[in-house]
């Protein structure tokens, strides 16, 4: 098994002179060249002031430079380095805390405090190093001066600032150590001492004697600017680190090679790097430089060659940074490298610092070996860092974090193709399932006619029976009742079939075949059962015009149906059938209206005349279906407060239908609606968390709902404005990725909608 222990301190020799992307270090210094004058002009600015800032671009080197290059030169002049890396994750300790414990151990191998004891727990970092006669001492007796080197300090504009309590702990940190390198003693130090004077005493205010050097990379150079108000020393010593030129990197290749490769072929693979420049105009990134030099001579020793040749310097850049990336992950199963893209890189491409035991259980879950991250790291494509006695693991240097994150395009392109791909497969079942549905919807049509047929013939013989003699007439007027009843009810279920899918034209021609059968019949023969029959086929007739947008023509029947339904209820007919044609009229005249935020007044008429019957004994499923619709459009134009009693009385209403169970699917849309109303409601009330779980539950089931009836208008809709509504609550919530992905549901939703409905205006400038 692989050792990761091991493979953290990498050894070089003659035949491996060359890191790749790992930093030299003090111990592999001797492999270390071309930054000479650098870590000259670094240790002199380091001796000259209290604070250094070290910046460049990433990939230059700059963890090398000071671990390799300045930390063995000031070691000679009495200086005692710290290496600091804050841990930002929650529950970390305080930074202060973090450095005070990393001082005490780099010393506790370097020599001894002569005040041990002197330091307590929570003091600031400049109360730390100024304690009054507490010096570092070595073996010697010689004073040892504390360099802090913060190397990758961009950290603390990133991983520092992940919440609230991130923040405002890097804050307080900024806030300690400006005083520190400024030399500052605290305004709680200060606030003490105008309390207690005699405290002074344990204090020199005169020491200077450490230093801090802090590293970060160029594009956050801004970032530290934003902090040269409690730290303006950080706008006077900087250094910064550059490209090498050409006989630097020359120097990197040949003096640590050596007989592995020429003078000439060393000059090949500097042009090579560079892009093909020649040596005097020649750029150099220095961490690709060595990952060059080090796949070069992997490739000599498995040809088992001397020297490195020019024939073996092929390809680019990008192509050797790609083939290491996908030699390492070759033999890994396929979630490996979806742990190593989606958790160790950053949303914007940066690398990302894990707890090992958090990339071991997510490596576990995607299948990977016991042993795959040993491997990775053996492979030089991770590397674990001990902090605060805390191995983290993350990318072995930002060179990779290109070619990773164009893997993780790629990637995220191949899956939406492929989800993108399964969806038009499932669409073009829905629409199949929809064209099985309707084939079906138009057998029960012609059903509806034969039946409708039968009920015209019925009633043409029970007119010839009553005049042939009465005691037929009964009989025939029996016949004919039923006859048209029948043909009533088959409208209805007709309508609750097609109306959900927007297909009412077979509908709208029954109906009026239905309205004018009626309409030829003798007065005679008109009873109080078939005028009811007459106007609810008004009514059916009056929304299939609706929906095909003949507006006139439908207030006219709905008017008519009206007159019907009054006419009989002043007679005496107050049951169910005419009370519920009733508030159907107001329902379906007023619905635009309505539901585009207009007056509530005819929905208040519709909910009382129904209100009676909804909360009486037995009451039919149409009628708690018409209760629950009306109270949703009533929900939508009363105050937030008032609106949720009302919403929760329409939900539990259509619970009750068996919308929750799917047992009714009408009842189930309705559902959505209504809880899409709610939810809206609860956004305007501030309660963004309760909005955003019922507006997901808003979501399940319109997808429940179109999965069983493709199509469905209703649910299509609703699964628009429930993707729309998250990626709100989201935004509000400045969550900015979940809110992008669903925009992204959004916009499908809207596609949807206007294939299923594209005469609807409003599915087109939804996806506009």
């Amino acid at each position: 098994m692989n050792d990761v222990n091991r493979v953290e301190t990498v050894t070089l020799d003659p035949e491996n002179p060359w890191l790749g992307l790992f930093s030299y270090s003090e111990e592999t210094r001797a492999y270390f060249h071309g930054r000479d004058e650098e870590a000259a002009e670094l240790a002199r600015r380091v001796q000259r002031k209290l604070l250094t800032v070290l910046f460049g671009q990433s990939g230059l080197g700059k963890t090398s430079l000071l671990r390799a290059g300045l930390v063995p030169r000031l070691r000679g002049e009495d200086f005692c380095p710290v290496y600091v890396r804050i841990d930002y994750a929650p529950g970390s300790p305080p930074p202060s805390e973090q450095i005070k414990q990393a001082i005490f151990r780099a010393t506790a191998e370097a020599g001894h405090w002569t005040r041990p004891g002197s330091s307590i727990e929570g003091e600031s970092l400049w109360e730390f190093l100024h304690h009054r006669g507490d010096l570092l001492r070595d073996a010697n007796g010689h004073t040892l001066m504390p360099l802090l080197i913060f190397d990758q300090f961009e950290e603390i504009f990133t991983l520092g600032q992940a919440d609230d309590a991130g923040r405002l702990r890097a804050k307080q940190f900024l806030e300690d150590l400006a005083d520190l390198v400024e030399n500052r003693a605290p305004a709680a130090l200060e606030k003490r001492l105008e309390e207690d004077d005699s405290a002074a005493e344990q204090f020199d205010f005169a020491r200077a004697d450490y230093r801090v050097l802090i590293a970060l990379r160029e594009d956050y150079l801004a970032h530290l600017e934003g902090v040269k108000d409690i730290m303006p020393s950080i706008t006077q010593n900087r250094m910064r680190l550059a490209r090498m030129n050409g006989a630097q990197a020359l120097s990197a290749v040949v003096k640590p090679g050596g007989k592995l490769v020429s003078q000439e072929v060393a000059e090949a693979i500097v042009r090579f790097v560079a892009g093909g420049s020649e040596l005097a105009n020649a750029e150099i990134e220095p961490s690709l430089l060595s990952l060059v030099c080090r796949e070069l001579n992997a490739a000599r020793q498995a040809q088992g060659r001397k020297e490195i040749s020019a024939d073996l310097l092929a390809g680019s850049r990008d192509t050797i940074l790609s083939e290491f990336y996908e030699r390492a992950l070759v033999d890994q199963p396929a979630g490996v490298r979806r742990v190593i893209e989606d958790e160790l890189l950053t949303e914007s491409g940066y690398r990302e610092s894990l707890a090992e035991e958090r990339v071991r259980k997510a490596l576990d879950a995607a299948g990977a070996a016991p042993d795959a991250l040993a491997t990775l790291v053996n492979r030089r494509l991770l590397r674990i860092e001990e902090r605060l006695d805390m191995r983290r693991v993350e990318l072995t240097h930002d060179v990779l974090c290109g070619v990773v994150l164009a893997s993780r395009n790629q990637r995220h392109a191949r899956e939406a193709r492929e989800q993108a791909e399964r969806q038009l497969a499932e669409q073009r079942e829905r629409e199949a399932a929809t064209h099985r549905a309707l084939l079906r919807t138009r057998m029960v049509a012609t059903v509806c006619v034969v039946l409708l047929v039968l009920a015209i013939i019925a009633a043409g013989f029970g007119f010839i029976g009553m005049h042939r003699a009465k005691t037929a007439q009964a009989e025939a007027q029996a016949s004919r009742t039923h006859a048209e009843n029948l043909v009533g009810f088959m409208i209805d279920d007709f309508y609750n079939e097609l109306a959900p899918t927007g297909r009412l034209g077979t509908l709208g021609m029954l109906a009026q075949k239905s309205v004018d059968y009626y309409n030829g019949l003798p007065p005679t023969l008109r009873t109080p059962e078939t005028e009811i029959n007459k106007a609810m086929a008004l009514v059916r007739l009056g929304s299939a015009q609706i929906a095909s947008g003949n507006q006139k023509t439908a207030s006219r029947n709905f008017g008519e149906a009206e007159a019907i339904f009054e006419k009989l209820r002043a007679a005496g007919e107050d049951g169910e059938p005419v009370t519920y044609g009733l508030a159907l009229i107001l329902y379906n005249e007023n619905y635009a209206a309505a539901a585009g935020g207009g007056t509530s007044a005819p929905m208040n008429q519709a909910a009382a005349l129904l209100r009676p019957l909804a909360h009486g004994a037995h009451p039919s499923r149409r009628v708690l279906q018409l209760y629950a619709d009306t109270l949703n459009l009533i929900c939508l134009n009363q105050p937030p407060q008032q609106g949720l009693a009302i919403c929760d009385e329409a939900l539990k209403t259509l619970a009750g239908l068996g919308a929750l169970d799917l047992s009714d699917l009408n009842a189930a849309a309705s559902w959505a609606d209504i809880a899409d109303t709610k939810s809206g409601t609860l956004q305007a009330l501030g309660r963004i968390d309760e909005a955003q779980k019922l507006e997901q539950q808003v979501f399940t089931m319109t997808e429940k709902v179109l999965a069983r009836r493709p199509g469905d208008l209703h649910s299509l809709e609703d699964r628009y404005f429930a993707s729309s509504r998250l990626a709100q609550l989201a935004d509000s919530r400045h969550d900015v990725v979940t809110a992008a992905n669903h925009a992204t549901e959004a916009v499908q939703a809207a596609q949807d909608w206007v294939r299923f409905n594209p005469s609807s205006l409003d599915a087109w400038g939804r996806w506009a």
